[in-house]
Parts: structure tokens; sequence; C-alpha cells
């Protein structure tokens, strides 16, 4: 049996505003990436990710993920939106996820090229979502 994934109803057009804080995560990540402060990059990152995924459901499915397990927003995604690419775009997500508990919740700090391989996975998540979606 197949476990189902809580999500909620969202109207498509608030998926404009999910891809405007997907935008802010990403211009913070930015100034964070020019000042040295990699932590702050990391979340950003991050938060750039997440908020693109909710973006790309929200204007295809009518829907976000409410699912307290991050991952489950790969499993939306790769269900519900076909593309030829999106198993090379979603990767670029699974790796923003896999390192939001290092990032939130571990004691450690990360380091430079962490940060700078979560910026190039946001960066590049968020083309992709961009060039899915209306401008």
């Amino acid at each position: 049996m197949t476990k189902t994934i809580r999500t909620t109803a969202v109207h498509k057009s608030d998926y404009a505003n999910y891809l405007k804080k997907a935008f802010e995560f990403h211009e913070t990540m930015q100034d964070s990436l020019s000042k040295g402060k990699w932590n702050a990059v990391g979340l950003n990152a991050i938060h750039t990710g997440i908020s693109a995924a909710d973006s790309l459901l929200v204007f295809f499915k009518g829907v976000r993920s409410t699912s307290p397990k991050h991952d489950d927003i790969i499993k939306l995604i790769t269900a519900m939106i076909s593309h030829k690419d999106q198993k090379t775009h979603v990767s670029h997500l699974r790796n923003l996820i896999y390192m939001k508990n290092i990032v939130e919740y571990e004691v450690r700090l990360i380091d430079r090229d962490e940060a700078l391989a979560l910026s190039r996975h946001a960066s590049r998540f968020l083309e992709w979502v961009r060039s899915m979606l209306p401008s």
C-alpha cells in the first residue's frame, strides 16, 4: 500500500507568490555568497528550492505539500509534472533537501564548497522552474 502524501489545495494563481518568495530567497542567497556567509547561503538556497517547487506544484496542480517530510515534494513533482528533463532538474532539488537537516539543525557549520554547491543547485532548479511558468 502506497502512503498518500498530504497536500492542501491552493488557487493556481498563487504560484506567483511562491515564485516571488523563491526569487527573494535566491537574492538573499546571492548577497550572502558575496559576503562569505556560508550558512546563510545554504539555508537560503534550500528555501529557494522549496518555494520554487511549491510554485511549480501550485501552478500545474493547484496543490502544495503539507507533509512534514520535505523530500515528499520531490515525489509529488515526479508523480504530477511530466517534463523531458525532469529527472535532471529534480536532482537539484533533491540535493538541496538532502542538506536541509544539516544546515538548519546540526551543530556543524557548512563550508564554502558546500555553500557554493547548494547555490548552484538552487540557481539551476529555480531557472528550470521559471522556464516552466508564465513570465
